[in-house]
Parts: structure tokens; sequence; C-alpha cells
């Protein structure tokens, strides 16, 4: 079966690559027009299965809806051409133009933490329509019918082999990334699943890239003067627990200065994540497993401190505070779920705790005008380290622009120089052509737009 869907995307791919942007663009807009027609539909499809809320999957439908057309408008527009030109420089003096073309089908994993905005219609799909691709989408298991029903959507409103869609588990996905047909991944998931596709990619006779969007850390460094704002406990712990703290963006490690008023925001900020009810469910029982078992841990942990929500039906979100020293090992890793590690350290150490972490998709820093001297020390090692750098912000929300670089180093992802979101998202699935010499008239037939 998954010959037969990849086949049919290998067979259209060269008549989708020289179809016109703006074509394109049409065909993107009427996906998006469809799927905003199904809402009720396919909100309420997600709902059941994942069992998020209505009101965050209509938030997340809006923007798979408005990436669609973003992504459509950006290539019809010629934005995603590379515009480069070297006129006289070849040998002889012959023009260079820098040009792009698309490079061929694209597996596109469903990540089941957003169902909609990262699911088979989500951002890497649109992504490689936009560029030219045909994409064939592997769903979540935890998300069958909603991947089955927005499928449908896609396959209604493109030509055909332009979209397509494959289940099953590991077994499938390795099948998927090894083969022939395809010629690029795009990945939202765990660091395992992200090395596996990319070790089954190295493997083919002709390795192909993998985007692996794979988790993070996402620290959060509160300097001395913020500290005395006790208003960011209720804004760090609501981006903690929000969604179940089931977003890779999630902060998972919040340093606070070793100062009194350090101490008493580190107090309201355990009291506000262990006020928030134990009453989201979390995507699938292997993740509510991991979670509970990582408040087990920590709980029995000679110089921790947890502070923890009652007992519910859902994910108890929880804090754990730890001394500087005890930062180390899985204390700086992704814990999937609404958890916190936070410590208060001596801000004179905060650079050591910095070169301490691995990449990381956000850093984020909250300060005042009177901790600038603070941030610019800081500054350089974070940028080294994350993808995004936030300022009095949390990183939860990521906008859908031009300028959003949603990646970061290994092992927030397989390609720090990439993004998922945002229009420079379809540069992944272009490859660059250099044209020496060609006429103008041939420009268009070597390397469609």
């Amino acid at each position: 079966m998954t010959e037969t869907i990849t086949g049919r995307a290998a067979a259209a791919a060269p008549g989708f690559a020289a179809t016109p942007a703006a074509r394109r663009r049409d065909l993107l807009h009427a996906c998006a027009a469809a799927l905003a027609a199904a809402g009720d539909e396919v909100v309420a499809t997600a709902e059941a299965e994942s069992g998020l809320t209505e009101t965050r999957l209509r938030g997340e439908l809006d923007r798979t809806v408005n990436q669609l057309r973003l992504l459509g408008d950006f290539v019809a527009d010629g934005r995603h051409l590379p515009g480069i030109e070297s006129p006289g420089a070849a040998p002889g003096g012959g023009d260079v133009m820098m040009a792009s073309v698309p490079v061929g089908p694209v597996a596109v994993f469903a990540a089941s933490n957003f169902p909609l905005a990262f699911g088979v219609a989500g951002g890497d799909t649109a992504a490689a329509l936009a560029a030219g691709c045909p994409v064939v989408a592997k769903a979540h298991p935890a998300q069958p019918a909603t991947s089955r029903l927005i499928a449908g959507i896609m396959t209604a409103h493109l030509p055909d082999g332009c979209f397509g869609l494959v289940e099953g588990g590991a077994e499938a996905s390795i099948a998927l990334v090894t083969d022939p047909a395809i010629k690029a991944v795009g990945f939202t998931g765990s660091l395992a699943g992200g090395r596996a596709l990319m070790d089954a990619a190295a493997t083919r006779p002709d390795p192909i890239p993998v985007y692996a969007e794979m988790g993070s850390l996402n620290p959060v460094f509160v300097l001395p003067d913020a500290a005395s704002d006790t208003g960011w406990a209720g804004t760090l712990a609501a981006a903690v627990t929000g969604s179940a703290g089931q977003l890779c963006t999630k902060p998972g490690l919040i340093v606070l200065p070793d100062t009194d008023a350090g101490a008493a925001l580190a107090a309201e900020l355990s009291h506000a994540v262990a006020a928030v009810p134990a009453g989201h469910a979390m995507l699938t029982e292997a993740m509510a497993d991991a979670h509970r078992a990582w408040l087990t841990e920590v709980e029995g942990r000679d110089g921790t401190v947890v502070t923890a929500a009652e007992p519910g039906d859902g994910a108890r979100p929880f804090a754990v505070e730890v001394p500087p020293e005890s930062l180390t090992g899985d204390l700086l890793v992704e814990h999937f779920g609404p958890a916190v590690v936070f410590s208060r350290v001596p801000v004179a150490e905060y650079a050591d705790v910095v070169d301490r972490l691995e990449g990381s998709l956000t850093a984020t820093l909250i300060g005042t005008d009177a901790d600038h001297d603070v941030a610019a020390g800081l500054l350089p090692g974070l940028t080294g380290k994350a993808g995004r750098v936030i300022w009095n912000g949390v990183p939860t929300g990521v906008a859908v622009c031009d300028a959003m670089l949603h990646g970061g180093p290994w092992p927030a992802t397989s390609a720090p120089w990439s993004t998922s979101v945002g229009t420079y998202a379809i540069a992944r699935f272009r490859r660059p052509v250099a044209l020496q010499g060609l006429p103008a008239a041939l420009r268009a037939t070597a390397a469609p737009a």
C-alpha cells in the first residue's frame, strides 16, 4: 500500500514541480477553505481522539488554515526564490543566476500534540506543497480518525498523487523513509523517533534529509531586578501547565536569582503550578505513565522539594526545586507534561548553567532595563544554544510569520539552520541550482518558480 501511494507521488512530482506558483497558491487556498468549512467535524473528531479542549483546537484549526494561505501567498509573490544574480561573473563573461527547484515527494509525520497545526495538513505539509512537492503524510497512531478526515479533504482539492496518507507503526514509518520515491522528511516528535528516522534515511543508497523537531528544555532565566515582580509566577505557571504541558516549547527549566526576591518568586511559582487542577488528560496513556513516573522519581530524590497539585482525573501539575549543583543529567532534558524544574542560582553563575544546556528550541530572558548588563553577558551563550531567544515573554506562543525560527541546535532539531514554522520553512523542500549562461527564455523551463 505504501509503495502504491509513494509511486503516485513520484509520478505526480514532475508535473507539480512545473505548476506555476500562483496555481499552487490557489490549491492551498482551496484546501484551507475546505478545512475551515469542515471545522465543526474536524474539531469534534480531534477533540474525541486527543482530549484537547474545543477552544484550543479551534485556535489550532485557525492556525492550520491561515498557514496554508500564508505559504501559498508567499510563493505566489515569488518570495521563495533566491533572487541572486552575478552578471558576467562566469568564465567568458556569462551570467550566473541562483535558482531553486522542488526536491520531490516529501514524507510528513503528523505530531500528536498538535493534531491540526502539526498534523497531516500542518506546517510541514503546507511548506512542501507550497514548494511544489507532493506529500505523503504519516498519520499519528493516536489520532487515526482525525488524520483520515483531513486527508480526505486535502486529497479532494489537490491534483492526483499530490497528497497521500499512510498509517501504521514504526515499521510503516521506516518503510516510508526508505522508500526510493521519498526525497525529504518532515517530522515532529520524540528524540528517539526522530533519530530512528534519521538513521534509516542514512542507510539509503541515496541518503535524504530528515528535518526533525524532537523536543526541547526551553530554559527561562529570570534576571535579578525582574525577580521582584511576582506576577511572573502566574504567567510562567500557565506556560508550564497549558495543554497539560504537552507543548514542545513548554518551559522545562526556570533559573531564579539566589536573592530574597528570587526566593519569593520561587514560592509563588511553586504555588501557582500546584494550584492548577489535575483535570486535563494527556494525549496517550504512555505519556501519562511517563509523567507519573517522573513525579515518583523526583519525589524520592534527596535535596529536591516537590510541590504538586492534588491527584485528579488528569495529569498532575508539579514543580521541582533543586539546588544549582544538582542541575545535571535528567534535570536538564525535556519531560513531557505539566511539570517544571527550577533552581535559585547566584547570578554570577547563570552563565555556568547556560554552558550545561543542550540545544533548545527557545531560551527566555525575563528582565528590566536594570538587567541589561546581565542579559548582555548571557545572550551570546543563549544564541549558541537556542533557535529563538525571547525577552519578557513565554516561549509557548509561536507566531507563523516570515521571521519565525522554530528550530534549534541538536537535540532540539536535526537541522538547526532550518525552521518548521513560518515562510522560511519552504526552503527545506527546494534545492538550489546555479544557472550559468542560460538564456533568459530557458530559465523558467530549467527551474520553474
